[in-house]
């Protein structure tokens, strides 16, 4: 079989275009303008990439669905999964619950939709009508989940809503293929119940079903890729093969660590090989290593102490990844899985099965690999999925910032939860003769939603613990009350008000582009300006003071039109811009549009006026 690999001319082709990509990515060109080059074809490879995969998987999803025996107990399962998607959105309320991620997210969706650029903005103006974007970024988060958000906006209209009903749709067929997982490792549809009630009465589920983050379409495609993986095994052929190769490079572009599973895609893709006696290859197939451009290039943001690896949010942390995070990340974890308190948005009962099936499930691993290599194809492609699934949580636990019960890791521990799931289902299929063992333990489940995973979704604890999230929710309840929208905001996550179309930069442009505010308040080209500060309360004298990197300055005259506590000696401010000074001079202050009784100057005038404020409107743009 090396040989005929060695042989066959169409491997070395495909050897010869994974070195290529690597030479491009990697060393020839300058990290600059590697990462422009992104920016202006990221959309596009996006696009291939998506349609090879749709490509690949629709005669597969038209052949299993002639296949399955689908009936009235799958008619109810898919009723349950509906039933579940409308009581976790009853109790979540739509919106951004991790950031900055989601917005950024959100961000470069903005730019695919509007100029097919994978970069979000920074700037952005309507002086000329139209909102455009003035400056943008390339982000370290892979392209996927922005391009199928932009697909959304494509199809039905630019909204920022748009990633959380992507998302709802992504947990249906998530769930649906969680129920196909436990149907399939545990050898029987009532494994498969267990499975989905399991993650049905996780509140974390729930939480991302209604947030904008891509922790859904990775934790979707790591349930199809296991489910790919089985079936090319099973039957190694072209079809299947593009179909696995193509869904991997799809998770792969959808989470940083998710680049993992091209590896054990690899040795699946030499197993069906030697299993089929030939090489199995496709002109798409030769040509899938130019889709990880984008990956290895993004990747380069990493590089060395790079500023991505946010290291500066925990101080005294040196190194990314290293043996020392290991205990404490455990610990950090079961405190995460045992919590009864509901500011965890985690299932007790998930846990205790989960952990208690995952050694039985590595013994088993053991034995299945011990056996010869012809011996039940399917447990040896579950084996090597449970691999995979262990190898990428070995990553989160050696991260410094691995810590589960942390309000922004907590989504981390989704593959987890998966890997669990596998591992309960294998391993009852090894124990329970009959469904009367699953149904047990599905009830069981069903209990474990009633006790814990619904009283955990409606005391919603979890989310306000979280104070970003609740600093968002502020600004999202500040800006439904506006009644006029031509507004300039100065808030260090301007990325929200420009992905809602309305102008915004950092509160340092503010200092920084002092004489340029002072011209448009004068001259009203906003309705108003408005400032988001965060205020520290002093729990000894109850003073408030301004975080630094909020705070304006002395010369910028402001008044309070809305505040919230966030917290204990936490509160959020919303603060209207009246007036701005130098030296104590009052240089422009805010006031009410006024409409002169009699124009004096000539058309031509009045048009060479305009161009000029025209002109200097956009040189003063902070």
């Amino acid at each position: 079989m090396l040989r005929k690999i060695l042989s066959d001319r169409r491997f070395h082709l495909l050897g010869l275009t994974l070195a290529l990509v690597l030479i491009v990515t990697r060393w020839a060109l300058a990290p600059q303008v590697a990462f422009h080059g992104v920016v202006l074809c990221g959309y596009w490879f996006a696009l291939v990439l998506f349609v090879f995969s749709i490509r690949a998987l629709v005669p597969l999803i038209r052949e299993r669905w002639r296949a399955a025996a689908f009936g009235r107990f799958d008619a109810c399962v898919a009723g349950g999964i509906a039933l579940i998607i409308g009581v976790w959105v009853a109790h979540e309320k739509p919106g951004f619950k991790i950031l900055q991620d989601e917005l950024l997210l959100l961000g470069t969706s903005m730019g695919m939709h509007y100029d097919r650029l994978a970069a979000y903005p920074e700037r952005a103006t309507d002086v000329q009508g139209s909102f455009q974007i003035l400056s943008r970024t390339l982000d370290k988060r892979p392209l996927m989940f922005p391009f199928l958000t932009a697909t959304v906006h494509d199809l039905t209209g630019y909204r920022p809503t748009n990633p959380f009903y992507l998302n709802m749709a992504l947990a249906a067929v998530f769930l649906w293929l969680v129920y196909l997982i436990g149907w399939n490792a545990g050898k029987t549809r009532w494994a498969g119940v267990l499975t989905l009630l399991l993650f049905a009465g996780l509140p974390l589920m729930a939480q991302q079903a209604t947030g904008g983050g891509f922790e859904l379409l990775n934790l979707l495609l790591i349930a199809a890729f296991a489910l790919l993986m089985i079936l090319y095994l099973e039957q190694p052929d072209e079809r299947r093969l593009e179909a696995l190769i193509f869904g991997t490079l799809m998770l792969a572009s959808t989470r940083y660590e998710s680049a993992l599973f091209l590896l054990p895609a690899t040795a699946a893709t030499l197993w069906g090989w030697w299993r089929a006696n030939r090489v199995i290859l496709t002109w798409p197939l030769i040509l899938s290593p130019v889709f990880l451009a984008p990956i290895l290039v993004q990747n380069r943001i990493f590089s060395g102490q790079s500023i991505a690896w946010e290291m500066m949010s925990r101080p005294g942390i040196t190194e990314p990844f290293g043996f020392q995070y290991l205990i404490p990340n455990l610990g950090h974890a079961l405190a995460f899985f045992f919590d009864f308190s509901g500011y965890q948005p985690s299932s007790s009962l998930f846990a205790v099965l989960g952990l208690a099936a995952m050694p039985f499930l590595v013994l088993w691993i053991v034995r299945i690999f011990r056996q010869p290599p012809a011996h039940d194809v399917r447990d040896k492609a579950w084996a090597l999925a449970g691999l995979s699934l262990f190898a990428v949580n070995a990553v989160y636990m050696f991260y410094f910032w691995g810590q589960f019960d942390h309000p922004i890791i907590q989504r981390l521990s989704l593959p987890l939860h998966l890997l669990m799931a596998v591992s309960i289902a294998v391993v009852g299929g090894s124990l329970f003769t009959s469904d009367k063992g699953w149904k047990i333990a599905s009830l069981c489940a069903l209990g474990g939603i009633f006790f814990q995973g619904l009283p955990v979704l409606a005391k919603q604890a979890y989310r306000t613990s979280y104070p970003p999230g609740v600093r968002m929710q502020i600004r999202s309840e500040f800006l439904d009350r506006l009644p006029d929208r031509n507004i300039l905001f100065f808030d260090n996550d301007s990325f929200f008000w420009i992905t809602h179309h309305i102008s915004a930069s950092p509160v340092k442009a503010a200092e920084i582009k002092k004489d340029g505010i002072v011209f448009h308040l004068r001259n009203r080209s906003f309705s108003d300006m408005y400032v988001f500060q965060t205020v520290h309360v002093n729990d000894q004298t109850g003073d408030l003071n301004i975080d630094k990197l909020d705070d304006l300055g002395p010369d910028f005259e402001l008044e309070t039109v809305f505040e919230r506590r966030v917290e204990t000696l936490m509160l959020a401010r919303i603060s209207r811009i009246k007036a701005i000074k130098t030296n104590g001079k009052v240089m422009a202050q805010a006031r009410s549009f006024v409409t002169p009784a009699t124009e004096r100057r000539t058309v031509g005038e009045l048009e060479k006026a305009r161009a000029l404020y025209l002109k200097n409107w956009i040189q003063k743009l902070p």
